[in-house]
C-alpha cells in the first residue's frame, strides 16, 4: 500500500471498515481505493506514522500483532463541514489518519484490518522507536 514492492508472494488479507473483506479479484481496485480519492491521485505517498506492539493473536501462536498508524494526504470535495453542517469546506488536499491492525508471521504481513478504533488500545510507552515519524 505504500508502494514499496512487496518482499515475498505471500498476499496478505485485507479488511476494511468502508469495503469488508477485500477479495482476491478486489485487491487493485482496494488498492486504487488507498492511493486517490475522488480520481484524483494522493498528494503522496502513504507515510507510516508510528507502530505499537499489540503481541500475540493467541498464547503459542507465530504471529504478532502491532497497531500501525498511516497517513496519507486525499483529495476531498467541496462538503459539509465536520463540526458545522451550515459551514462549507472548500474543495482539496486533507490529511487523513488512519489504525491498521497488522498480523505478521515471521516478516511478512499475513492480515491488515482496518480499526479507527485501535488507537484506543494503544500503549504510548510502548511505542516502537524508529517506526514511522517522530
Amino acid at each position: 500500500m505504500t508502494g514499496k514492492k512487496p518482499q515475498s508472494d505471500v498476499l496478505p488479507l485485507f479488511y476494511t471498515d468502508e469495503f469488508g473483506f477485500v477479495e482476491y479479484k478486489e485487491r487493485s481496485a482496494f488498492i486504487r481505493s488507498m492511493t486517490s480519492a475522488e480520481g484524483k491521485p494522493d498528494e503522496s505517498p502513504i507515510i507510516v506514522t508510528m507502530v505499537w506492539p499489540v503481541g500475540k493473536h493467541k498464547a503459542g501462536d507465530a504471529k504478532a500483532l502491532y497497531i500501525v498508524g498511516l497517513q496519507r494526504h486525499r483529495w476531498y470535495p467541496e462538503r459539509e463541514g465536520s463540526l458545522d453542517p451550515m459551514q462549507i469546506e472548500p474543495a482539496g488536499y486533507q490529511v487523513e489518519t488512519d489504525y491498521w491492525l497488522a498480523a505478521f508471521s515471521g516478516n511478512q504481513i499475513v492480515e491488515l484490518r482496518e480499526g479507527r478504533y485501535y488507537f484506543d488500545l494503544l500503549d504510548y510507552d510502548k511505542r516502537l522507536e524508529g517506526c514511522g515519524r517522530g
